[in-house]
């Protein structure tokens, strides 16, 4: 099994136990709030968002947009989200798979392109460059490394494959597609995170 399959399998298998996790955090709504004013949408937005997941900030992007549509590669996830947000689109695919529509303002990836490694990155970024309209925003959130790394994580939701970024790197793959519209870091427990949001030129 690759590595791609089996982080799905680990996914699929804990569905119900990282949804009640990620219930416990909450949505991200100052990053969707962000998101949309440095696209400088109101609720008129379009908006995409990769590795959706069981549709925890779905729930605040769909109150806040016209149009939405999420991805995922669990089906079991998935499957969560759609019984939140039953009039919602989500659709089964990865980040390389999923086809991209035209004109989007927004494409949001929370903690979901941790999963792509640095060979597939420039891919994604060419397909987020098509669908979204000039100004619209790519809005990431990765785990952060000094150097890039890969590595394999076991924990009580199973084995996932991790890959480990920092904004300059995103910024060389992203190459001259984009330009950075805001950047930060954050510590959460013993992990380091970084959002980096990039603006298609």
């Amino acid at each position: 099994m690759d590595r791609q399959a089996k982080n799905i399998q680990t996914y699929n298998n804990s569905a119900r136990a990282l949804a009640e996790y990620f219930k416990g955090i909450g949505p991200r709504i100052s990053d969707i709030e962000l998101g949309l004013s440095l696209a400088g949408k109101n609720d008129e937005s379009r908006v995409v968002e990769i590795g959706c997941g069981d549709g925890r900030d779905a729930v605040e992007i769909v109150k806040r947009s016209s149009w939405y549509e999420g991805f995922d590669p669990s089906k079991e996830l998935l499957g969560i989200a759609q019984s939140h947000l039953p009039e919602t689109s989500f659709v089964i695919a990865d980040a390389l798979t999923y086809n991209y529509p035209q004109n989007v303002d927004v494409i949001f990836a929370f903690a979901s392109l941790l999963h792509v490694d640095k060979t597939d990155m420039p891919k994604v970024f060419d397909k987020v460059n098509q669908s979204l309209k000039t100004g619209g925003i790519f809005y990431i959130s990765l785990k952060e490394r000094n150097k890039y790394a890969e590595e394999v994580k076991n924990d009580e939701y199973g084995a996932r494959m991790f890959y480990y970024y920092n904004a300059d790197l995103i910024k060389e793959l992203a190459s001259d597609l984009f330009a950075t519209a805001h950047e930060s870091h954050q510590k959460i427990g013993n992990t380091d995170w970084f959002t980096i949001v990039l603006k298609k030129n």
